[in-house]
This record gives structure tokens, C-alpha cells and sequence, in this order.
């Protein structure tokens, strides 16, 4: 049950992608092994040439030959969209396989050639274990291919999908094949209209477009595909408008116009053109890095930082009247609400009677232990707790106070766009002097550009970014 509610189509897409990718590395590795003992040890083929003066030339020397061919192959696989999440075990994925064995073979005869010119390596084993890479990479695929078969028949890696728009013939062709595949990875849960139901039986109305986001919310959708000839394109904006909060992929159906003029903007489902508008980030074997990340360097901070945590909690308490632990409502992913931990670096009354508001640098309702604890950001260290339970990322938009959103979402354009994200400890935003009581439109671009161009290097320059910051008080 926790896997059909956590896991996705995309995200097991990744995870299948990178099992392939590891299966791919050990198949070379081994052929390259079992070739060689097949050549010379098997005395299933004409005695070897002697290579050496000694004779038989030794296995070490075609341990060398490892990393060489695994870069090959995976290059060579990579290049013929072999790791692409649509490509599967059927006859056209073997005959791919087979031009793509080929041209590793050339590839890895050259490299020979230029590289270790000086030794003399049988291509005996070269092509007999191009060979065994290309059976074993194709039974791999298969398995690999059966298993999401069978994991999608039981509910996972399962995307929950409604179509947007009146029944067309586009729309009808689309439902159809999501009823003809029904082990694809995809849920069709109902259809959304413009203003009455579908009559359809088969299909269930969800309701109308104007009511998207707590449709959304309501049938946990991960995935909303839109028949364009039948939704004006106000329509879609307004769609768009009111999911910009949650984490749910927005695909369009186009017309064969929207189709020439879409460029690379097109992607394909079951052979029927998808123009994607908007992709959920931080998803599939990437995002569950950045999760594993998170419980790491969270839980050895917590380890390495407890005495220093532990001292500033008694000094607070000594110090000041009130709790050493401020918990405070903040909004994170999908509009969530969770409670932020910090240290109390204000008098415990100082909300009470000016409500939610930003703190200020020369705040007066600091504590004089307060402004050292923000000036070198010690106050957010509970927050590793935030990121060890998952409320939190070490990297991400800032969580804002719960009574500011609804005023922001309104003044602010694109503002709820942080919530598609988990809030983090720091940002791209903060590393770039957007910290605390400056402009909040500058902030929200920073972070939609830190959320459409997100990766794991970027997060690990944030980080180096903030330590550095932090270094400099």
C-alpha cells in the first residue's frame, strides 16, 4: 500500500532505467570474462595463438579491458536511446541491441588500436564477447520488462490520470488505448469537462475544469492530459493558474497544427503526440538521491552537532524565560503544513502581539543571544530534524509562515510555484543575498529558476555556497 501511494509511473521509470543501466555494466564486465575462458581455457575452440612469447595471455590483461568496453557500450546504448523509459523487449528493441553491438565492437577494435597499439589482444574474444553482451543485454531487458509488467498488475509505479476536455476523436483514441494497455503504468481515473458530464458510462465524470485543483487533490492525481481542440486555451492558463501549487504533471493532446509548430516541446504516449507543458521535478532515481542525501548529511549533522546543540538549548534557557525550541507553522510541498523547529532567538511573547511577520536584522525583540545565533544561522539547526522526518529538504524555497500565504499567492505572480518542491534549508535564492526582509519577487524567481533547473550538482553548489556564506557570518 505505502509503494502504490509513494511511487509513480516516472519514478519507477528511473528506477527501472537505473537497474538497466547497472545490469548493462555487469552483462559487458562478465562477457569480457567468460569470453576469454571460452577462447583460451574452455578447449571448446583451435588452440590460441601464443600472444606472448609465454604463450596464452593472461587474464589481468583483459580485467584492463573493462572499463574501456563498459564506457562503449553504455555510450554507444545511450546514443541509441536504449535507456529511453518507452523502449521494451520486442523484436525492434533486439535489432537496435544488434546495431548497437556492432558499433561497440568497431568502436572498442579502434580503441585497441589506438590505445593499446602495443599489445596484441585476441579478436577472437572481442567478438565472442560483443556476443555475450548482446544476448545478455536483451534477456535483461526482457526481465526487466515482465517485472514492471507485473508491478504495474499490482498497483505500483501506477500514474493516476484524468483527461481534461469533451470526447473527441482524439480524446476517444487516447482513452482507448489506455483500456487496451492496461498494464502501461497508467490509471485512467475519469474524465474533467467544461461544463456538464460525460456521457460516457464507462468513463466517470470528475467534474468540470473550474473545479481542477480540488479534483486534483480530492482523486490524487498525478497526471492531467488535455484534449486541446476542446478546451479554449483560457482554459488551459486557468488550469495551469490553479495547479501551480501541487505536483501534478500538465500535458496537452494538440492538434496536428500545435503539432508541427510544437518542436521539441512534443513527447509520445503509445504513439499519440504529447505536447508536455510542465514536468514534476525532482522525481524518479534522482530525486530518491536527493532523499537518501537528505537522512544522511542530516543524520550526521544531528550526531556531530548535538554537543554544540545541546549547550546553546541550557544557554537559551538560562538566558531567557521561555522554551530553548520554537515551533512555528510554515507551508511546504503541495501546501502541506508542518512545524519548523528552530532555536528561540526572540523573547517568547514576540508574536503575540504583531502576529506572523518577517523579523527584521535590527529586530528589538531579539534576545542578545538571538542575534549571534542568527548572524551565524545556529538558529536553524533543529531544522535537521525537519529534513531527517521529511518535512524539509537541505536544499530548497524557503518555507513561508502559513498566515502569509494566501496574501503572497494573490500579489505575487507564480508565488505558489515554490509549493511543487519541499521546502529547504537553504536555497538558491538565500546563496544569492535574498535572505529574510528583501524582495519577495525576486526571491520567487529564484527559486522557479532553482525548481526548472534543478539537478544534484546544483544542490551540492548551493551547499558549498551557503557553508561558505555561513564561514563569512
Amino acid at each position: 500500500m505505502v509503494l502504490r501511494q509513494t511511487m509513480n509511473n516516472k519514478t519507477l521509470d528511473h528506477l527501472l532505467i537505473a537497474l538497466t543501466v547497472l545490469f548493462d555494466l555487469c552483462f559487458v564486465a562478465t562477457a569480457i570474462v567468460v569470453a576469454y575462458w571460452v577462447r583460451f581455457e574452455s578447449g571448446w575452440t583451435p588452440e590460441a595463438l601464443a600472444f606472448h612469447k609465454g604463450g596464452t595471455p593472461p587474464l589481468d590483461d583483459y580485467f584492463r579491458l573493462i572499463p574501456l568496453m563498459v564506457i562503449i557500450w553504455l555510450m554507444t546504448l545511450k546514443a541509441l536511446k536504449l535507456y529511453h523509459p518507452e523502449s521494451n523487449a520486442t523484436l525492434s528493441a533486439f535489432w537496435a541491441l544488434c546495431k548497437a553491438a556492432i558499433i561497440a565492437l568497431i568502436a572498442t577494435l579502434a580503441a585497441l588500436f589506438f590505445i593499446y597499439h602495443h599489445e596484441a589482444y585476441s579478436r577472437w574474444v572481442m567478438l565472442l564477447a560483443t556476443g555475450f553482451s548482446l544476448v545478455w543485454l536483451f534477456l535483461g531487458r526482457l526481465v526487466l520488462y515482465r517485472f514492471r509488467q507485473a508491478i504495474h498488475a499490482q498497483g505500483v509505479g501506477v500514474s493516476r490520470v484524468a483527461l481534461i476536455g469533451n470526447c473527441d476523436v482524439r480524446a476517444e483514441q487516447f482513452i482507448g488505448v489506455l483500456k487496451a494497455r492496461p498494464n502501461s503504468g497508467y490509471e485512467l481515473v475519469g474524465i474533467v469537462t467544461e461544463t456538464v458530464g460525460v456521457d460516457d458510462s464507462a468513463v466517470p465524470s470528475l467534474g468540470e475544469s473550474q473545479d481542477i485543483l480540488e479534483i486534483v487533490q480530492k482523486y490524487r492525481l498525478d497526471t492531467l492530459f488535455i484534449s486541446s481542440p476542446t478546451v479554449p486555451n483560457e482554459t488551459i492558463l486557468q488550469i495551469l493558474h490553479a495547479c501551480e501549487g501541487v505536483p501534478v504533471q500538465i500535458n496537452v493532446l494538440p492538434e496536428l497544427s500545435e503539432f508541427i509548430k510544437g518542436g521539441t516541446a512534443i513527447t509520445f504516449f503509445e504513439g499519440i503526440p504529447v505536447l508536455q507543458l510542465r514536468e514534476t521535478p525532482m522525481q524518479g532515481v534522482s530525486g530518491i538521491v536527493k532523499r537518501l542525501i537528505d537522512i544522511g548529511f542530516s543524520l550526521f549533522a544531528l550526531i556531530v552537532l548535538s554537543p554544540l546543540m545541546l549547550t546553546i538549548a541550557i544557554i537559551i534557557r538560562l538566558t531567557s524565560p521561555g522554551k530553548a525550541i520554537f515551533r512555528q507553522e510554515r507551508v511546504g510541498r503541495a501546501g502541506k503544513p508542518f512545524r519548523i523547529y528552530k532555536f528561540r532567538s526572540m523573547r517568547a511573547d514576540a508574536e503575540e502581539e504583531v502576529g506572523h511577520v518577517w523579523a527584521k536584522s535590527d529586530d528589538s525583540r531579539q534576545t542578545s543571544l538571538g542575534k549571534f545565533l542568527r548572524r551565524w544561522s545556529l538558529d536553524e539547526l533543529p531544522q535537521f530534524f525537519n529534513v531527517l522526518k521529511g518535512d524539509m529538504s537541505l536544499v530548497g524555497p524557503r518555507p513561508e509562515m502559513s498566515g502569509l500565504i494566501d496574501m503572497f499567492s494573490e500579489s505575487i505572480p507564480h508565488y505558489l510555484a515554490r509549493q511543487r518542491v519541499k521546502s529547504g534549508m537553504t536555497g538558491w535564492a538565500q546563496v544569492n543575498g535574498l535572505r529574510g526582509n528583501t524582495s519577495l519577487e525576486d526571491r520567487v524567481n529564484y527559486d522557479r529558476y532553482y525548481i526548472e533547473n534543478w539537478s544534484l550538482a546544483l544542490d551540492i553548489k548551493i551547499i558549498l555556497k551557503t557553508l561558505w556564506a555561513i564561514k563569512k557570518g
